[in-house]
Order: C-alpha cells, then sequence, then structure tokens
C-alpha cells in the first residue's frame, strides 16, 4: 500500500505540470491567504474578495478530494478486474489526476472547507464557552468561591492545601484550564483520525451530507484497512514535512510538501476503497423512522467519476492530454460514400449533373444508343435502387 502511494505523484499523465500547478497553488496558499486576512482587519471591504483570495487554497483542496476518489476508485476497478475482495493494496497503483476542470475543483474545495469547520465547530463552540465563563468571573458577574470550595473540599475558611494569601479560586483555574487542555488534545486526535474517513464519505457520495452521515463516515473509520493506512498515512506526513521543510525557502520544498500531500490522500483512498465498495454492494435497508438508508450507503462518486456513454446528454470528457495542450486528438475524416442508391456519384462528376454523361443535361433517354434498347423496343423503368 505504502509502495503504491509512493509512486502516485510521478504516476500521472502530466506528472511535471501536476507538481509545478500543485506547487504554484501551495505558495499562493501560503502567501495570499494571510495576505487578504490581514487587509481584511485593516479595510473590512475586502472581505468581497474572498472568493478570489481563497481559490488557491479552495482548488488545493478540491484537488486532494479528487486524489481520494481516484485512490477508491483505483480499488474498486481492481476488484472488479480480479472478482475478490482485496486483503492488501500493494499492488494497487493509482495514478495522480492532472489538474482538469478547474471549476469542479473550486467547489469541492469549498466542500472540503465546509466539512473540515463542521467537525471543528463543537470544540471552537466549547471554548467559546469557556472563554465567556471566564470573561464573567473576572468581570464579578459569577462568584467561583462556591464551586471553588467544592472542587477543593474545605470550608469558607480557606481550602485545604493551600496557603494563606492565595485566591480560593486559583486552585480551579488549574484544574479547569488542564481539562480544557486535555479535553482538547483528544479532539484534535480524534478529528485527526475521522477527518480523513469524512473526506472519503465525500468523495464516494459525492454530495457533502455524505461526508456529515456517522453511518458512512463510521464505518469506514472503525475498519481495519482504514486504520492501517491511517498510520502510514501519519508516518508519512511527519517524515515529509520533517525532510521538505528546510527546503521551503528553495521552492523545491514547498513541491515536497505538494508530493506527500497526494502521497497521504492516497493512502486515505485505498484504506477506504475496500469498506466503500463493499457498502455500495449493500442492500439498503430501513432506519429508525421506517425510511430507506439508501443516502447512508456510500454510492459512487457523480463528482469525480468520468461520464459514460448512455447516462444522457453529458459529452465524455476530453483526454487529459488534450485538456493540458500537449496532444491533439488524432482521427481520419470518413470518406464520403461512393454510391448512393444506384447512383454513382462519379457520373455525376463526369457529366453535367443527370447521371447520363453528355454534360448537356435534359432526357437521359435520349443519349442512349439503340444499341442500348431492349430488342422490343421499349425502354426499361430506371432503377433507383429500392
Amino acid at each position: 500500500m505504502l509502495r503504491a502511494a509512493l509512486a502516485t505523484p510521478l504516476r500521472s499523465e502530466d506528472a511535471a505540470g501536476t507538481l509545478v500547478i500543485g506547487t504554484v497553488l501551495t505558495l499562493l496558499a501560503w502567501t495570499l491567504t494571510p495576505i487578504w486576512v490581514i487587509g481584511t482587519l485593516s479595510a473590512p471591504v475586502l472581505v468581497l474578495a474572498a472568493p478570489l483570495a481563497l481559490a488557491p487554497t479552495f482548488v488545493g483542496r478540491g484537488y486532494l478530494l479528487r486524489v481520494v476518489a481516484v485512490g477508491i476508485e483505483t480499488v474498486d476497478e481492481t476488484e472488479t478486474v480480479t472478482g475478490s475482495r482485496i486483503g492488501s493494496a500493494a499492488d494497487v497503483s493509482p495514478q495522480a489526476p492532472p489538474f482538469v476542470r478547474w471549476g469542479r475543483l473550486y467547489r469541492d474545495g469549498v466542500a472540503s472547507a465546509l466539512l473540515t469547520v463542521a467537525y471543528l465547530l463543537p470544540l471552537v463552540v466549547g471554548l467559546a464557552a469557556v472563554g465567556v465563563a471566564g470573561a464573567f468571573v473576572e468581570l464579578g458577574r459569577v462568584d467561583p468561591t462556591p464551586l471553588a470550595e467544592s472542587i477543593a473540599g474545605a470550608d469558607s475558611g480557606g481550602t485545604a492545601g493551600v496557603e494563606a494569601g492565595v485566591p480560593t479560586v486559583a486552585p480551579v483555574y488549574g484544574i479547569v484550564g488542564a481539562f480544557v487542555a486535555v479535553v482538547s488534545l483528544a479532539y484534535l486526535v480524534a478529528f485527526a483520525y475521522v477527518r480523513p474517513a469524512a473526506l472519503a464519505a465525500l468523495a464516494a457520495g459525492g454530495r457533502l451530507r455524505d461526508g456529515l452521515r456517522p453511518t458512512a463516515v463510521g464505518r469506514v473509520a472503525l475498519s481495519g484497512e482504514y486504520a492501517v493506512a491511517w498510520s502510514l498515512a501519519m508516518v508519512t506526513l511527519l517524515t515529509g514535512y520533517v525532510l521538505a521543510g528546510p527546503f521551503v525557502p528553495l521552492l523545491v520544498g514547498i513541491g515536497g510538501v505538494f508530493a506527500v500531500r497526494i502521497v497521504v490522500h492516497t493512502l486515505y483512498g485505498l484504506g477506504a476503497g475496500d469498506v466503500v465498495n463493499h457498502a455500495r454492494l449493500r442492500t439498503p435497508v430501513d432506519d429508525e423512522d421506517g425510511v430507506a438508508d439508501s443516502e447512508a450507503s456510500i454510492e459512487p462518486s457523480a463528482v469525480f467519476a468520468e461520464p459514460s456513454e448512455g447516462r444522457g446528454s453529458v459529452r465524455p470528457e476530453a483526454d487529459p492530454a488534450v485538456q493540458t495542450g500537449r496532444s491533439v486528438p488524432r482521427g481520419i475524416a470518413t470518406p464520403p460514400p461512393e454510391e448512393v442508391g444506384t447512383v454513382a456519384l462519379d457520373s455525376l462528376v463526369e457529366g453535367a449533373g443527370d447521371g447520363n454523361g453528355d454534360g448537356k443535361g435534359g432526357d437521359p433517354l435520349a443519349d442512349r444508343d439503340d444499341d442500348d434498347l431492349p430488342d422490343d423496343g421499349t425502354v426499361d423503368e430506371f432503377d433507383w435502387g429500392t
């Protein structure tokens, strides 16, 4: 699995162009977005430029989401060919997709960002609640002394184990601070593990609600293949960032960071592919509300799947090599038919369009020799090939 993922950045129809574009987008995301944020603080009207200022970030996120989808589809194609369940993804060789259909990349990047915000929202709300409570205490709106005494196990005369002169609520601040830090760290670890599973569900289903559905995300997160892939991805991420970090000022490191992200998201797709493809084959069952749980099952992605014949009015997408301008479609024009019915086109070229070859037009029977007439002197009917 790791060997196949490491080869993904170079296994592309336009590997060099993909790495260059990804490097430029990463650099713009690291520089343009902070500049826009700082400018917005001084000139709030710049908030209207958010769609443009955040475009490199959104396009980059959309591309990485497409990489996850390619990993899932690669496992699906391999299972279809072999006809059996893959126990190991070591033989799977995904290809990094090219940067095409930029509008779709932008929309997918927005969906990926909203998914991240949704999963971080509980932590943000919790920290905000703690901050508001601390502000009320500092302003004197709330008296924490009764709570401090109950926690410390002392009466109003003092707190056990605390020297005189130390405020009664001081130990409470330390306990609450430590508790908040531990809970926040545990939540971030869980977020780091669940978010890639949610990305896989989003890539497979093509809808934001698929990435927020507990049943779809839970199937992926609780699978052994995903756990192994996630562990390999974390090791690869840390190692790659450490190796690429010193070369970031030379721009080579930025390209290395982008390549590491491709490898990591490929591992996410390979780890989730087996569960996703088996979930597609499951028969929908009724949930507690009596509604078929067809939406809970991860369906093939309408976002990343290539259009195929017989799927309506959507035309097949051109080859990536043609879209990137590296080649043009080759084809031989179909020659015109030699004959239409029983009328030879050559006779029309030689004559003037009446089909008798004299170039004068008029009645074609008038130009026939007597030898061409039947013995009885009658003229046979013209055969139009009907």
